[in-house]
Parts: C-alpha cells; sequence; structure tokens
C-alpha cells in the first residue's frame, strides 16, 4: 500500500529520500531456490516528511504477511554480540527504572527471549513476551520465557494493565516496524504503571544517512526515526524523552527512554545536532543517493574483479540487512557460491530474492578466496573469528569499499 501521509504528524507533505528498486521482504528466507526467487516485490522507497522531518518507507506490506506468512529466521541469540548487547541494555535500563523483583518487563517482539533473560537473570524480575511469530514464540516458551503468541494490540495492553501494569516495556528494532504509532503508543501508555517506561531501541537516522547504511532500509521497516520528530509526536501526548544514548548496535541505533518524567539532558543536544547535521535540508539526501549509486559501482567492480581472476566468493552472514545489498546491487549465486551462517533458522534456507544458498560456516575451505561480510556492523567480530581459522580469506566490507 503507497504511503500518502507522515507517520508522526499526518501531514502529506512528502518528499523522496531514495528509490532503491523492487524487493521481497527481506526477512524472508525460503526453504526452496524457486521459492525465494519468485517472492513478490514492492517499491523499496523512503519518504521524509516536510513539516515533521520524520523518515518513512513509501510502500507499507502488511504486518501478517512480513511475520507470519513464513516461518520468521532470525534469533535475537544469533552470536555473542547480540547476547552482550542485551545484557548490557537490560543492566542499563533496569538500573534507571530501579526495577526490582516485584516488577513487570514486557518485551514486544522478544523474539526467543534474549533481553528478558538478562532482566530476569540481573533483577528477578516478570517477565512477558509478546511475540507473533509463532515458531520462535516457541523458542522462547522452551527458554522458560511467559510468552503471549500474537501481536502487540489494545486486547494485550488492557491485559498487562489489568495485571497491575509494567515496570518498563521494551522494543528492540521494533518501534521502526509499527503501522499506527498513535494507537500503539495510547496502548503502550495504558499498560505501564505510572512511574513506568517505554524503551525503543532503533536505527537512528543520522547515523543511517552519514554511514550510508542504505542497507538498513528493508520493508518491514515502516519508519526512520531521529530525535527531534519523535519529541514534538511525544509532547503532544505529554510524554517525554527521558533519557537517550546513541550506540553501536545494529551499525547505529538510538535508545529512547519515554515516559511521563522530565525530558533528559541530552534530547535538546542531539536535536540540535540533527539541525546542524542537516536533516531538514534536501542536499543532505542529493548526496547520499550519489553516495548508494557509487557504493553499488564500487562494490561490483570489487566483486566481479574477484571473479574475473579466479576468485571464489561466499558471502559471511546471512543478515536481514545484506538482503537489501544483494538485491539492490543485482548480486546472486552467479558472483557468490553460497552465504554461510551459524543460525540454525537459516542454514539450509535460501536468501529473499537473490536466492543464494545458505549454508554453515564448514563450508568455507582453501578454495575460498573472497568472503563478503554482510552484517558488516558486526564485521570486527567476524573477520578476526574467520582470520583465525581462514588465514587466507580476503574480506570484502560494505560501507569500507572505497
Amino acid at each position: 500500500m503507497p504511503v500518502k501521509q507522515c507517520a508522526l504528524c499526518a501531514s502529506q507533505d512528502l518528499a523522496l529520500i531514495i528509490d532503491l528498486g523492487l524487493h521481497p521482504l527481506a526477512d524472508t528466507f525460503m526453504k526452496s531456490k524457486a521459492g525465494a526467487g519468485s517472492l513478490p516485490r514492492y517499491p523499496l522507497t523512503v519518504l521524509r516528511c516536510l513539516s515533521c522531518g520524520h523518515a518513512m518507507n513509501g510502500y507499507r506490506v502488511p504486518p501478517e504477511q512480513r511475520y507470519q506468512e513464513t516461518e520468521y529466521s532470525y534469533d535475537s541469540a544469533n552470536s555473542d554480540v547480540a547476547v552482550a548487547h542485551f545484557f548490557e541494555f537490560a543492566r542499563d535500563v533496569g538500573r534507571f527504572a530501579k526495577l526490582g523483583p516485584q516488577d513487570l518487563v514486557v518485551d514486544i517482539g522478544g523474539n526467543i527471549g534474549t533481553l528478558l533473560r538478562a532482566f530476569r537473570d540481573q533483577f528477578r524480575a516478570g517477565t512477558l513476551n509478546v511475540e507473533p511469530s509463532h515458531n520462535i514464540a516457541m523458542i522462547s516458551v522452551e527458554n522458560g520465557i511467559e510468552t503471549a503468541e500474537r501481536f502487540w494490540d489494545h486486547e494485550i495492553a488492557m491485559r498487562v494493565a489489568k495485571e497491575g501494569g509494567a515496570k518498563i516495556i521494551t522494543a528492540t528494532n521494533l518501534l521502526n516496524h509499527i503501522d499506527n504509532l498513535d494507537i500503539f503508543f495510547d496502548d503502550i501508555m495504558n499498560a505501564l504503571e505510572p512511574e513506568g517506561v517505554f524503551v525503543a531501541e532503533v536505527p537512528y537516522l543520522l547515523t543511517l544517512i552519514e554511514r550510508d547504511a542504505f542497507d538498513t532500509m528493508y520493508l518491514e521497516h515502516v519508519s526512520y526515526f531521529s530525535v527531534q520528530p519523535l519529541r514534538h509526536f511525544l509532547a503532544a501526548r505529554d510524554l517525554r524523552i527521558m533519557d537517550v544514548q546513541i550506540d553501536e548496535y545494529m551499525g547505529g541505533s538510538i535508545r529512547f527512554v519515554i515516559g511521563r518524567g522530565v525530558e533528559g539532558a541530552e534530547v535538546a543536544k542531539l536535536s540540535k545536532h540533527e539541525q546542524t547535521f542537516g536533516l531538514g535540508e534536501e542536499q543532505i539526501y542529493e548526496r547520499f543517493r550519489a553516495r548508494v549509486r557509487r557504493f553499488r559501482e564500487n562494490l561490483l567492480d570489487e566483486l566481479h574483479t574477484a571473479k574475473a581472476t579466479g576468485g571464489l566468493i561466499m558471502g559471511i552472514g546471512a543478515a536481514t540487512k545484506g538482503n537489501t545489498l544483494l538485491n539492490y546491487c543485482g548480486i546472486d549465486d552467479t558472483i557468490l557460491d553460497c552465504v554461510t551462517d551459524v543460525s540454525p533458522l537459516k542454514i539450509g534456507k535460501y536468501t529473499p530474492g537473490s536466492a543464494i544458498a545458505i549454508k554453515g560456516d564448514e563450508v568455507i575451505s582453501d578454495q575460498v578466496t573472497h568472503a563478503l561480510v554482510l552484517p558488516w556492523n558486526i564485521a570486527d567480530f567476524l573477520t578476526r573469528k574467520l582470520s583465525r581459522q581462514h588465514p587466507h580469506l580476503s574480506f570484502i566490507v560494505p560501507h569500507m569499499v572505497e
């Protein structure tokens, strides 16, 4: 469905940030090559609101199609980097909210329960995972986390409220997937205790533009957040950003702690920084589009040069962001022999659109000359790990290609 108005302020005054062409759903890893290659494709465009500055996809696919029609393949404990991040997230947020054993933490789209386990282990708090993907919800239950297999909506919010409310509600890489933010926040605030906080961690628009991270854009991501537009949206609901932090997770994320308290000191500073950076200026996006086009040319040149000299290239890490990169650049199994991963939820499947087989890391042999690192945000971790095992490998890391 084409987007006609801003997700935050409802203005119809929208401008193009970038057009990446037609893409399948990036999280739809398929069990057959034919299925992966024949997935429906939709326009992947990103727009910005000229009234408030919010950024959003120009086309929306229904959430049931995004998360329930095919088996979901993301595992929040898929790397040591992710597990460490969620441990630190729980520690910092739990301390901020003065979380205790009598309190409840709700994680919306909590996946297999990695974050909730960190809250439980550190603070002995009660936990509830609201997870709509059946196969993922089942793993969460196996991990000992109370799990409601459903989308977050008014009914589950009222259930939480009737049970006394939550001290903390979290949404990691989730708020950017929400279609109707007005209804979503109404339900959040109904489910929170009066002193409770909602904590959302999402990719940060400024960092995304600064690093040319176009592959953070995919159809599942409805919105791309920055401080100033969200600040205005919340103020109209008598809510404040009580704390805000920038971190390196997922290649550049921002964490908002939202509640009825006092606005944090860093909020105004970050808002000013966004203005100085030029998030509201067309020139920033003109340059971004040009750099992304140049990136594609440079990456394809490097890959074709490697192939022409007898190289055997594999992709490393079947990351969702990698599917935007593969499909935008037109990379398929004529260039990459396969993509390797460690997650049993992905091994044996095929990448959406590009239809490249996903295999275990054990297939990396001495014959493999080059490795294209698709989850470039954890490139340091992956290259260190694989260099010890395969010192002959030449790594190609996106967003470091000259």
